[in-house]
């Protein structure tokens, strides 16, 4: 695809995965290689600057390639051949790797300079210009063609001036509220916590708002993306995995659904063997939260309710997790 109908078909994707979603149907997981891959001078590599990998069936992908109705645009989206001229569809365990890969600065790829997972509202501090050694808040980011731009509001003992900063690297701002924005972000379990929380509120009220709906689409595929991220805290493990779970369940990816559940029901026997002072964690409600969102089951809701009830845990986030599925109603 063009540079143009990549964009196109991003929001036609973005719109697409609402509607599904609204209809509980599995929705089309995008990954975009070029947000990820560079070659050694600097530019996006060519073989992935225009593709995109789809996560579906068979039959859906041929439905988008020959259904070309169902697009808004028209769109010249087809199967990339491989030598043997057979349309070539990546295996999961193969595109989990690749991901992989991608993530962890594995084979001859690098990732696009850490900088460029800056989000709006995060905090930075100006390294090089007029402006340097000042702090700033992130009001916006435009990432076009391997470029950097940012909208920030500088914080001058005058008051608040906004300025505009082109090809920014990580040479020229530091990331203040991460320690590292080429791994995994260090607030990314309170970021994913934040973003569910709002997504789960939204699909117990059925919120029927278009924006709304499409915009949640959008944020469950971004932060489903992180699940390739090795988390070295047990605790932080356990709290990303039950995350996840949320995540792939509300995606409908049914597959993946099983096997993580399977993981924290295998973690929270292990949690269980221990005494009962280290067992009587947040973490263990964490992972009830999540079982009964995937399940359904009450004993893990009601779990979740005495634990909350008899402990009274500081955790605002996790408070109000157990106050979403405390009705009961089907998420």
């Amino acid at each position: 695809m063009t540079h143009l109908e990549m964009k196109y078909f991003m929001e036609w994707l973005k719109t697409e995965n609402a509607l599904r979603l609204s209809k509980g149907e599995t929705i089309i997981e995008p990954f975009y290689p070029c947000d990820f891959l560079k070659e050694a001078e600097g530019s996006v590599s060519h073989d992935f600057a225009h593709m995109v990998f789809l996560k579906t069936t068979e039959a859906e992908i041929r439905n988008l390639v020959n259904n070309q109705s169902q697009l808004a645009y028209r769109l010249r989206l087809r199967h990339y051949l491989d030598t043997n001229g057979v349309k070539a569809i990546v295996p999961d365990k193969t595109m989990q790797e690749f991901l992989h890969a991608c993530i962890k600065h594995r084979g001859c790829f690098e990732i696009i300079p850490p900088i460029s997972s800056i989000e709006v509202t995060d905090k930075v501090r100006i390294n090089s210009g007029p402006f340097a050694g000042h702090e700033a808040l992130v009001e916006r980011v435009r990432l076009t063609r391997g470029t950097i731009q940012l909208d920030l509001a500088v914080d001058l003992l005058t008051g608040v001036m906004n300025i505009r900063m082109c090809d920014v690297d990580k040479d020229k701002v530091t990331i203040l509220n991460r320690d590292s924005a080429d791994v995994i972000r260090t607030d990314f379990i309170e970021y994913t916590q934040n973003h569910l929380l709002n997504i789960l509120k939204h699909r117990i009220d059925r919120e029927q708002d278009a924006n709304i709906n499409r915009n949640d689409a959008d944020m469950l595929t971004r932060l489903y993306r992180y699940r390739n991220h090795e988390v070295k805290n047990e605790a932080a493990r356990n709290h990303f995995v039950a995350l996840m779970l949320i995540c792939a369940h509300l995606c409908r990816y049914k597959d993946d659904e099983r096997q993580l559940r399977e993981t924290i029901l295998k973690n929270l026997a292990e949690i269980n063997q221990r005494s009962e002072s280290k067992a009587a964690t947040d973490t263990r409600t964490y992972l009830w939260i999540a079982l009964y969102i995937s399940t359904h089951d009450p004993v893990y809701r009601d779990a979740a309710k005495k634990y909350v009830r008899d402990y009274q845990p500081k955790s605002v986030k996790l408070r109000s997790f157990v106050s979403l599925i405390r009705t009961g109603r089907k998420i």
